[in-house]
Order: C-alpha cells, then structure tokens, then sequence
C-alpha cells in the first residue's frame, strides 16, 4: 500500500485505475486539505451537483464565490441552478500557455437557458449517455433552429411528468436531430430509412443510424431522471431505465434487436486484430461470426459465445445472440 512519501513508477492513470488504489488517495488527498484547514467534502454520487451546491449555500456568506474546474459541465450545472446568484462565478482552468478563463452565471444566457439541463442530459453527461456521432453543439444548433422543441424540453422539466410524455417527447427531439419530422415520422421508420440510403454507400457506419425507438426511450427516461435530480427532486430511478447491480445503478439495456433478424446475420467486420471498440460488429451491438473476414468470430476479443448443450440435437435454432444496446456510446470512436 502507498503513502504519502510513495515514488511512484507508473502513470497516474494506472494507478487510479485500481479502485483500492483511488480510496487510499481519496484518504491521503482529504487529510493532507484538512491538515492544511480547507473543509473537504467527498461526494457520494455526481460531484458536479455537489461543489455546485455547496457554491449555492454558502453564496450567501460571501461576497463571491468561485468555482475552480476543468469540466464544462460545472458552468452548464452554474447556469441552470445558480442564475439568480450573481456572485458566483467559475474559473476554468488553462493549460499551457492557455490562460485560465471566468464566467459568470449568466454568461451563456440565451432563449433556451431554462432547458439547458435536459440538452445537457440528453447530449450526455457524466452520469448519461451520448449518442454516437452526436455533439452537443449539434443538439444546441438544433434548439436554436426549431424553438418548438423546447416544449419537449420543458416536460423534462416537470417533476409530475409521466414516462408516456417523457418518451414521446424524447422521441421528437431524436428525430428532429436526425433530420426527420417529428409530427409525421417515427425513429424505427427513420431508422429503417437512414439504412435504405446508408446501405447505397461503398462505407458506413451502422453506429451512426437512429436509435431503436426501444433504445431512445430507455435512453430518454434516464434524462428525465438525471434533470429531476439535478433540481432536487428524488425519482425511482427502477422506475425510470435503471437497474440495480452488485456494482449499483446500471443503464437498463433495450430488450428489441436492433435489426431484423436476417439482417443481423449479414453484419460481419474486416479487422486484422482483436476486434476492439472500432469492430464493426461491436457498434452494431453483435458478436463476431463466421461471416468475418479475419477473425471468423474465434480469434477476437468479440467471438461468438460457446454453448454447451448435450441435449441439442442437429437442426435446433441457434440460440439468441445477446444483443447488447450500444445506440447509447460515450465517445465517437473512429
């Protein structure tokens, strides 16, 4: 076990990537700022609420207050939840030659700022996912075009909201984001439609189709859970696509394939190695198979599962493919 006078030999990222590791830091980091008489606080769940909270109570007791991060979303969460609090402000830190730089709560005021936190959810955040290829600046650009979405946004906004409304409403703003019509289109016939011109292309990407109608409604129930609890108001998260584990809350995960089954078996990758987080079929949510050129659904880290069932006997179905709803990715991955 390390302590304070530890050299350490490898990066800070293997380090922390050790969860024994990363409390024992926690414990070192906290008495070292307390010996040093500045009040620490851990926080349990989402950090950025917490030190934006913290900046809100005691705002009050000051003449300002400055919030010092390198995540954006601190100023994102400031804007939402600290806009009547004119003395505080946030400091984003630079690096390099890049100066540090100030806002002020009301700095990104604009004709949307009340639904900043169901764009900033829906774009994905620390606790939410993004969808793939799909920047925030995009969702931003999309409100400013078509200021009928923010009633959609708003519903996020309410805490007696039904998962019916928050679903449908959902549904409209991905489809208006994918280019279609809300008023007249669905994602799953947006979906299908995106494949049909997709499909025409020498290469594409399937990560890069609409999600299932399935997916985006998981995927906007969580939004409306994680705003809610950004205001303050306590959900069930069971009740709203979460799920419990042994490691806590985990995404609930779309129940539908992705495709029609007979489509699902033509999707194959051309990797030369491991078959990682750029597989073809990994995007697409899909073991490797024996369609592969390379791998052949063996020789990967993505293969086909093994069954061992004695009492199958020849011409059985082959078992369900787990599918795995990864319409929902962090980062764009080329």
């Amino acid at each position: 076990m390390f302590h304070e006078e530890t050299v350490l030999q490898y990066t800070k990222e293997k380090l922390l990537a050790n969860e024994c590791n990363k409390k024992r830091f926690i414990e070192l980091l906290t008495k070292a700022l307390q010996k040093a008489n500045i009040c620490v606080q851990q926080a349990v769940e989402d950090a950025d609420l917490t030190i934006v909270n913290n900046a809100i109570s005691v705002a009050p007791q000051y003449d300002y207050v400055r919030v010092v991060g390198e995540d954006i979303d601190l100023l994102v969460l400031l804007t939402a939840l600290a806009s009547t609090h004119s003395t505080v402000f946030f400091q984003k830190c630079g690096r390099g030659k890049t100066p540090d730089s100030y806002y002020s709560t009301t700095s990104f005021n604009n004709k949307f700022s009340n639904e900043l936190l169901f764009i900033h959810a829906i774009s994905g955040c620390d606790i939410t996912s993004a969808l793939f290829g799909q920047s925030r600046n995009k969702f931003i650009s999309l409100f400013l075009k078509l200021e009928e979405l923010l009633n959609r946004a708003a519903i996020f906004l309410n805490p007696q909201a039904t998962t019916e409304q928050v679903t449908e409403a959902g549904e409209n703003v991905l489809v208006a984001l994918y280019g279609g019509d809300p008023a007249t289109q669905i994602l799953d016939e947006l979906r299908y439609h995106s494949f049909v011109k997709a499909a025409a292309k020498t290469k594409f990407n399937l990560a890069r189709l609409p999600p299932t109608t399935d997916a985006a409604q998981l995927h906007a129930m969580r939004n409306y859970h994680q705003v809610q609890t950004w205001l303050g108001k306590e959900k069930d998260p069971l009740k709203w696509s979460w799920m419990h584990t042994p490691s806590g809350l985990f995404p609930k995960k779309s129940e539908n394939d992705p495709a029609p089954e007979s489509l699902l078996q033509c999707i194959s990758c051309t990797c030369k190695k491991s078959c990682t987080n750029a597989c073809g079929c990994r995007k697409a949510g899909l073991h490797c198979s024996l369609l592969c050129k390379h791998c052949i659904g063996q020789s990967c880290e993505n293969p086909m599962p093994v069954i061992l069932d004695n009492e199958s006997e020849e011409g059985d179905a082959p078992a369900p493919i787990d599918m795995v709803d990864e319409q929902l990715e962090c980062e764009d991955i080329e």
